[in-house]
């Protein structure tokens, strides 16, 4: 599917998907989210998340973590695969954008139809924000794991154990201690060059995504012998 597909759905609200699924998040989603909740990032890593700060708590009946009885408890802000549900959204290599359809849940009470496109359905939920920030850090990302990779490739069987045992993981006064933490990792980047940390939560990614980039470069020219 691409945006030109013919595509609608109506939510039931009947809360069937919201069970059961491993919801995965980015720095900008954990950001919106935790500022939904009136904490910092660091909070809500650690009360809302497991894996690290990679996907959302569930509750032990396999419902998320924010489920209500009204429904979503974070619905301004939550995550992109909840937005666009039930299609997922997949980027190839090359950069190239489709969808699919997921299957849905055998008792769901949504409305399947082709009233719009996919492209309105995105609109329509806001997904172009969340679009644009996962997209900028999968890039990062897959550059890193590419420099990363490329390094690795160039050692010796020696240099491969080092690598293996303790260059992979950033040290604890990098700029970025954890790569999903952007409060804590945009509160050193901005002490370490004596300017004050903005409140705005765009800034706050650009930030972020600056500070990680640094870390990343750093990080190849010390390994880089």
């Amino acid at each position: 599917m691409t945006r030109a597909t013919p595509f609608s759905y109506a939510c039931g609200r009947c809360g069937r998907c919201c069970h059961g699924k491993g919801i995965s998040l980015n720095p900008y989603e954990v950001l919106r989210l935790a500022r939904n909740r009136g904490v910092t990032t660091t909070e809500f890593i650690a009360r809302y998340t497991d894996t690290g700060g990679t996907r959302l708590a569930q509750r032990a009946d396999g419902s998320c973590v924010f489920l209500t009885t009204e429904g979503c408890g974070v619905r301004v802000d939550r995550p992109l695969v909840c937005r666009i549900y039930p299609l997922a959204r997949l980027v190839s290599a090359e950069g190239e954008e489709t969808f699919s359809e997921l299957e849905p849940h055998p008792q769901t009470e949504g409305r399947y139809g082709t009233a719009g496109t996919v492209g309105d359905y995105l609109e329509s939920n806001g997904a172009e924000p969340f679009i644009r920030a996962v997209d900028r850090y999968l890039n990062l990302f897959r550059a890193m794991t590419g420099s990363l990779a490329a390094q690795i490739d160039n050692l010796s069987d020696a240099g491969r154990e080092v690598v293996g045992r303790e260059c992979v993981r950033p040290q604890q006064n990098s700029a970025s201690p954890t790569a999903l933490d952007v409060d804590r990792t945009v509160d050193e980047f901005c002490r370490a060059r004596g300017v004050s940390k903005p409140a705005d939560a765009q800034r706050l990614i650009e930030l972020h995504l600056e500070a990680v980039s640094a870390w990343s470069s750093q990080f190849n020219e010390e390994n880089a012998s």
